[in-house]
């Protein structure tokens, strides 16, 4: 895999986390927290397809080498349910811990 690609999916993955857990801590409702997950994973990965695509089609369009080297460029958009699953056991780790520090 890219490091482009590696640092645009943990960027993703980083922000849609931090978010996840404030909204599931501010309103106590995981389904928000992973609404909102999904939808900045959504938001950055799709961006960054488009833009990656838009600047130079021949770098970043099927590549074969590494893990998920196959899937191209169209490994942004692979990683989308897979950041968002990533979140969802983050908020379950979060919201087990409060649990536990509450009693």
């Amino acid at each position: 895999m890219n490091l482009v690609f590696f640092i645009i999916i943990t960027s993703s993955l980083l922000t849609s986390t931090v978010t996840s857990i404030w909204i599931l801590k501010k309103k106590e409702n995981k389904w928000e927290g992973l609404l909102a997950a999904f939808c900045i994973n959504t938001l950055v990965l799709a961006i960054a397809t488009i833009f990656l695509y838009k600047l130079d089609v021949q770098t970043f369009h099927k590549q074969t080498d590494g893990l998920f080297g196959s899937l191209g460029i169209g490994v942004l958009i692979f990683f989308i349910p897979i950041n968002t699953f990533i979140n969802n056991v983050m908020m379950e780790i979060e919201k087990k811990r409060s649990m536990t520090s509450r009693n």
